[in-house]
């Protein structure tokens, strides 16, 4: 069988004739190289991976959420007592964020009656009741804010 160049150029079939065994054994080399190179490249791309996740986790903290003021910390937030309290209302106030915290985290009831902090406070016998007037209004505005509803409305029946 004769090889015809016009034959193929009419059928427009590209045909690859190899003269010898050299031709051959290039052709393969050609792809086994291909392949090592794909195979290199897959292997340096998973090495470098690590790393550009730690990029990322490094970035640093995220922006402050809306409502801190300038200063950045809870202290200027919604969790901040109201100016007018004193320094027992105060500790009311976050003792009672923190239990509405607890509460809503251990699926109780939201009522500040639960906490033992509330009826037995950890102040004198004449801050008791600044102290759990504190402690039933953080107790109000951890609870809201847990609950996304803000203001103080509909709470424990109050």
């Amino acid at each position: 069988m004769n090889f015809d160049p016009t034959f193929s150029q009419q059928l427009s079939i590209p045909i690859r004739v190899f003269t010898s065994a050299r031709d051959v054994h290039r052709v393969e080399e050609k792809k086994m190289m291909n392949k090592r190179f794909a195979g290199l490249t897959l292997a340096a791309v998973m090495m470098m991976a690590p790393f550009a996740t730690q990029a990322v986790a490094q970035q640093g903290p995220p922006p402050p959420p809306p409502g801190y003021g300038s200063g950045y910390g809870p202290a200027y937030g919604w969790d901040a007592p109201p100016r007018d309290f004193q320094e027992i209302q105060r500790q009311g106030f976050h003792d009672g964020i923190y239990g509405a915290r607890k509460d809503f985290e251990n699926h109780r009831r939201p009522t500040p009656n639960n906490r033992d902090e509330y009826r037995r406070p950890p102040v004198s016998p004449r801050d008791r009741y600044a102290y759990r007037m504190g402690f039933e209004r953080g107790y109000r505005v951890g609870w809201d804010h847990i609950m996304n509803r803000g203001g103080g409305y509909s709470f424990y029946g109050r």
